[in-house]
């Protein structure tokens, strides 16, 4: 139960600290949807080399508009969350990660704004044969890690989108040089983000905006986030600094090439309430 609820709440944060953690620019171009401002990117770039002559705000729209086209990604991960995944960002959304959790294998998986954790051996022999427990975040007295949670609540499959990560950070983003990325050349760009303006971008009740911000301010008050990006424009990588993430760098390949995972079904699945009982 110690290494499920580790692994959970280790995800629950890593996917608003560095999935979301581009979210947060006081500039206009952040309050227009994701799709329309990732399409003028685009149409800037065009015919310009794979952003060869492009400013640093314009290569992340031109990447936001090649991501959200792609909609899905095979990942690798690393940070204390280290391990392969498989995301789907466009609808129906969801996110499975193969990670380690004191050792053992364990999976991962959200669907939609619900969370599952794989059990292992033991759990599912008390669970009556089940596999995965789910964690509700709309569900605050279940008691399950990241139930009641405000990080946990905070996270999600939308902000976790890479597209609307790169429309988002482009208004802050400068260049940072050129990187060799799983074999491929790259222009590396940064953009610092204040906690307080990421938060205020939140789609969040007033009270639960003030949760997750005092949460975030525990590790400072800007968040660095850094992309590596191809010449086709590709995200070819990206990593969230200056706050205990989880997930300190994520790869993408196989672009366009994943399919939706399903959520388990119901008689696969329990909660840690049924455990307890």
């Amino acid at each position: 139960m110690r290494a499920l609820r580790t692994v959970a709440v280790t995800c629950l944060a890593a996917g608003l600290l560095t999935a979301c953690g581009s979210s947060g620019s006081g500039s206009s171009t952040a309050d227009a949807k994701p799709g329309s401002t990732a399409s003028d990117g685009a149409a800037a770039g065009k015919g310009a080399g794979g952003g060869a002559n492009l400013g640093a705000k314009e290569t992340l729209l031109a990447s936001a508009a090649v991501m959200e086209k792609a909609g899905s990604a095979k990942l690798a991960v690393t940070g204390e969350a280290a391990g392969t995944g498989e995301f789907v960002w466009k609808a129906p959304k969801s996110f499975l990660l193969n990670t380690k959790s004191e050792g053992q294998d364990t999976k991962v998986l959200f669907v939609g704004d619900v969370m599952y954790v794989g059990a292992g051996a033991s759990l599912a022999q008390l669970a009556g044969g089940k596999t995965w427990m789910k964690i509700d975040p709309k569900d605050d007295a279940q008691g399950a890690p990241g139930g009641g949670d405000a990080v946990g609540k905070a996270s999600s499959l939308e902000l976790m989108d890479p597209a609307v990560q790169l429309a988002v950070a482009a208004p802050t983003a400068i260049e940072s040089g050129t990187e060799t990325v799983e074999g491929q050349f790259c222009k590396h760009y940064r953009s610092d983000i204040p906690v307080d303006a990421l938060v205020e971008k939140l789609q969040l009740k007033p009270e639960l905006k003030t949760k997750v911000l005092d949460e975030l301010k525990k590790k400072g008050s800007t968040i660095t986030v850094e992309f590596w990006i191809n010449a086709k424009n590709e995200l070819v990588q990206q990593s969230g600094t200056g706050q205990a993430t989880g997930f300190s760098k994520i790869t993408y390949s196989d672009l366009g090439s994943v399919q939706p995972t399903k959520a388990p079904a119901d008689s696969e699945v329990f909660s840690l309430e049924d455990v307890l009982k």
